[in-house]
């Protein structure tokens, strides 16, 4: 079985819909944040569950359901507050109801999908050069096969044996200076995943930036995949 992984969409619908094109078979997991930072929050939502998409709650998805902000840079925070005011409120139930880990069973091989890690799904950066030891014992702790994760924006693949852990990097804001849009398909069967990358229009979502006044920061970064 072939599962496209995505995370972190951010409300970046031109990017997110790059990516639906390249997939054109299997349940869809997400590692969450499908909104936050860019201006279309309802379009990928709405993608999402027309999709009948898989998917855990990021921080920002989190903090558009609560308000709270705590920890957000500047930029987040603004972006966030103006989501918050442009969300329709059946988005806003759908975003209340995610997990914050989901567990999946296929060909007895057990996966755990988490934003953040699954000592602390919202929150922890896990990143390419995290300790193995630390990676080994949430597989063990879980008591997983496949451990996916997501928050950081940035890639990554780690075997251990016949057990694997990665992050699928961002679809709406690549942060490993590669600034086309990130996923990955991971083939159950085979343990094997696969990073794509995939250009979008970035012109096209600065613009709506400035059209909402949102700060040029998040733009820019786009440009730089940072």
């Amino acid at each position: 079985m072939i599962l496209p992984v995505i995370s972190d969409i951010h409300s970046n619908l031109d990017a997110l819909e790059k990516v639906v094109e390249k997939i054109d078979y299997g349940r869809i997991l997400c590692c969450g944040d499908i909104v936050g930072y860019y201006t279309q929050p309802n379009e990928c939502i709405e993608i999402i569950r027309k999709l009948k998409t898989i998917s855990v709650t990021g921080n920002h998805d989190l903090a558009c359901v609560t308000g709270d902000t705590s920890g957000f840079n500047p930029y987040a925070e603004q972006a966030m507050d103006w989501t918050r005011k442009f969300i329709n409120h059946r988005n806003i139930e759908f975003l209340r109801n995610l997990k914050r880990k989901v567990m999946l069973k296929i060909d007895d091989v057990n996966i755990m999908v988490v934003h953040g890690s699954p000592r602390d799904p919202i929150s922890e950066y896990i990143f390419p050069s995290t300790p193995d030891s630390t990676l080994k014992s949430f597989l063990e702790s879980e008591n997983v096969d496949i451990l996916i994760m997501g928050h950081t924006h940035v890639p990554f693949i780690k075997k251990y044996g016949d057990k694997l852990v990665f992050n699928p990097g961002s679809v709406g804001q690549p942060r490993d200076g590669n600034n086309r849009a990130s996923f990955a398909f991971l083939d159950v069967s085979n343990m094997e995943v696969v990073i794509h990358r995939v250009k979008y229009n970035v012109d096209k979502v600065v613009t709506s930036l400035e059209d909402e006044k949102l700060p040029s920061f998040l733009g820019e970064r786009l440009y730089k995949g940072i």
